[in-house]
């Protein structure tokens, strides 16, 4: 009996789901194509914020995981004024996340804007929201 139920679970197990990809275990990494050029940001941001433990990959099929995402800015005088220059709201957000190589497991997602309660003194935009974003990314990967 034992020995057919062994069987039985040696034929089951090369059609069993994988386990995903824990986020610590990342150490390749493809940031796929966004909105206003936000994944230019974001491979550069890794590259600073994570100093070599994580590298970014050209080619998806290289890749422990996938990063995708969306960007998008508010535009007008009033939303820049209130925004950008006095620092009330985001003009700018972008939202990413992170799926297993193969893109059918959500890892992980999260959301960051430009908001500065500096205001005009500080940049924002793509830059500032991909800073954040990779903030986020690298502490939940430590």
């Amino acid at each position: 009996m034992l020995q057919k139920l062994a069987a039985c679970f040696l034929l089951l197990a090369p059609s069993m789901p994988a386990q995903p990809i824990a986020l610590g275990a990342i150490k390749k990494i493809y940031v796929d194509k966004m909105p206003n050029g936000l994944d230019q940001f974001i491979r550069t941001e890794i590259g600073k914020q994570f100093k070599g433990r994580v590298t970014v990959v050209e080619d998806q099929k290289d890749a422990d995981a996938i990063l995708a995402g969306v960007f998008e800015e508010e535009t007008g005088k009033g939303a820049k004024i209130t925004g950008r220059y006095l620092g009330l709201h985001d003009v700018a957000t972008g939202t990413v996340n992170v799926l297993d190589k193969d893109g059918k497991i959500l890892l992980w997602s999260e959301e960051a804007g430009d908001r500065s309660v500096t205001g005009a003194f500080k940049g924002g935009g793509e830059r500032k929201v991909a800073e954040r974003l990779v903030k986020k990314l690298e502490k939940v990967m430590r």
